[in-house]
């Protein structure tokens, strides 16, 4: 049996621990309520986007950004966290990873939690910095320059990215999106007369650009949300979990009270009792 100097011990140290998990998950409420409602992409934006691609007209110059070969190696972008209670969701990002990841591919991870996983299976990878929290366009557009260029180069066949996507507080998914090559739906713009200038190779590459970015800052945008929300998550479980110990200390420093106190009444009626007979 514990002794009650060391129960009573006990209760305090995970009372003052409570209370700092409860600041820890009001901080990352307040992290995930602000960032919701003051950096979600526009929608309207991808709709238009998507809306101009379908105008443009597919012919041979342009089938080079749809139809490289297989046998060349795919870049697999592995968006991970930089900050901590994340070990689960880093932990799936990463399976999914080794589930999909062939021998020739290449790795480009963002985020400390994911560069020390591949570290730690010693996988050779590209490190780029994480947006952070302010979604840094600047850092995404490094990315998206790299990708850009490898794919233009024709030195991958593939750009896919895996991240947890944000669904609510409650529930995040690991995601695995290819980003190109892009989907091509052949004819659209038949019947129609447009006017591309300086040509189509030079439109598609400032579009595909414009589409990484877009795609990027979303990604990065639930990536992020997903990590607050399964802070939050974690943290609330962690309270929960203390409060159950704290429970069953109080019970047994209770009993462990109850038991003195009987032991006490018991020796007292045993003196009296002898005093009497005395």
């Amino acid at each position: 049996m514990i002794p009650i100097g060391k129960l009573k011990q006990n209760m305090l140290f995970n009372k003052d621990l409570g209370d700092l998990i409860e600041v820890m998950k009001l901080a990352a409420s307040a992290q995930f309520n602000r960032f919701r409602y003051h950096q979600e992409p526009k929608e309207e934006f991808y709709t238009l986007l998507n809306s101009a691609y379908s105008s443009l007209p597919l012919d041979v110059s342009t089938d080079s950004f749809f139809n490289l070969p297989s046998n060349l190696p795919r870049l697999i972008v592995l968006v991970s966290s930089d900050g901590g209670f994340l070990g689960e969701q880093n932990a799936l990002l990463f399976n999914h990873l080794l589930d999909i990841k062939r021998q020739q591919d290449e790795i480009i991870v963002l985020g400390q939690q994911g560069i020390s996983y591949l570290n730690e299976a010693e996988i050779s990878f590209i490190s780029f910095e994480s947006p952070g929290d302010k979604l840094d366009t600047q850092k995404i557009g490094l990315l998206r320059d790299y990708l850009a260029k490898r794919y233009f180069n024709q030195e991958i066949s593939q750009v896919n990215v895996i991240y947890s996507k944000f669904i609510n507080i409650t529930t995040q998914q690991v995601e695995i999106e290819i980003l190109l090559p892009l989907e091509r739906k052949k004819n659209v713009a038949k019947g129609k007369e447009i006017l591309i200038e300086p040509d189509s190779k030079s439109v598609l590459e400032g579009w595909i650009k414009l589409w990484l970015d877009f795609r990027f800052y979303h990604i990065f945008w639930s990536s992020k949300l997903s990590e607050f929300a399964a802070r939050i998550m974690h943290l609330e479980g962690s309270v929960q979990e203390l409060g159950k110990i704290n429970q069953r200390l109080q019970l047994e420093y209770f009993k462990y009270l109850h038991a003195l106190s009987d032991k006490s009444i018991r020796e007292l009626s045993a003196a009296r009792l002898a005093r009497r007979n005395n």
